[in-house]
C-alpha cells in the first residue's frame, strides 16, 4: 500500500430475496399471510440491527405498505412482487420491493393529510413509507414496473 493510501474498506452486504407469484387459476396472490412473514422478517431485522421495538414496528409498517401497494397496483402481466433485504455499510438496512406493473408518478400522488382526504380508505401507504423509512427512493426500469426502495439507518448491525 503507498504511503498515505486509506486500506480499501470492506462493505458486508446481507441478502435475502423473496418472491410472490399469483395463483394460475385465480390470478390472485397466493397468501397475504407472505406480507405478515415479510413484515415480520423487516422487524427482526430492524431489531437485530440496534433499533427501538416502536422504530423496528414501525418500519415493519412501511413495509407492508410497499408490499400492499406492489400487489395491488403492481398487476402487470406476470404479477409477481420481489422482496430483497440487504444490509450495507452505515449500517443501513435497504428494503427493495420490484413489482411488473405501470409505472407511477410519486410526487403526483394527493396529500392523505388532506381534510377532503381524511375519509378516504386507501391513500397513505407512500405517507407510511414516508414516514417510516429514513429515505425512500423509486425508479421505473424502461422494461416496465415499478422499484421501490426503503431505506433505514440502523443503530448497530452485528459483524
Amino acid at each position: 500500500m503507498a504511503h498515505g493510501a486509506s486500506p480499501r474498506r470492506r462493505v458486508r452486504v446481507h441478502h435475502s430475496h423473496f418472491e410472490l407469484s399469483p395463483d394460475p387459476s385465480t390470478g390472485e396472490p397466493r397468501s397475504l399471510a407472505w406480507v405478515d412473514h415479510v413484515e415480520a422478517l423487516a422487524i427482526r431485522i430492524a431489531a437485530a440491527g440496534g433499533l427501538e421495538e416502536d422504530g423496528a414496528h414501525f418500519l415493519g409498517v412501511a413495509v407492508r405498505e410497499a408490499l400492499m401497494n406492489a400487489l395491488i397496483h403492481g398487476r402487470g402481466s406476470a404479477r409477481r412482487v420481489a422482496v430483497s433485504f440487504r444490509v450495507v455499510e452505515g449500517p443501513v438496512l435497504v428494503i427493495t420491493i420490484r413489482d411488473r406493473g405501470p409505472s407511477f408518478d410519486p410526487e403526483t400522488l394527493e396529500d392523505p393529510l388532506r381534510p377532503e382526504n381524511l375519509e378516504r380508505n386507501s391513500g397513505r401507504g407512500l405517507y407510511y413509507m414516508r414516514r417510516f423509512a429514513d429515505e425512500v427512493r423509486f425508479a421505473f426500469p424502461t422494461r416496465g414496473g415499478t422499484v421501490a426502495q426503503l431505506l433505514k439507518r440502523l443503530p448497530s448491525y452485528p459483524a
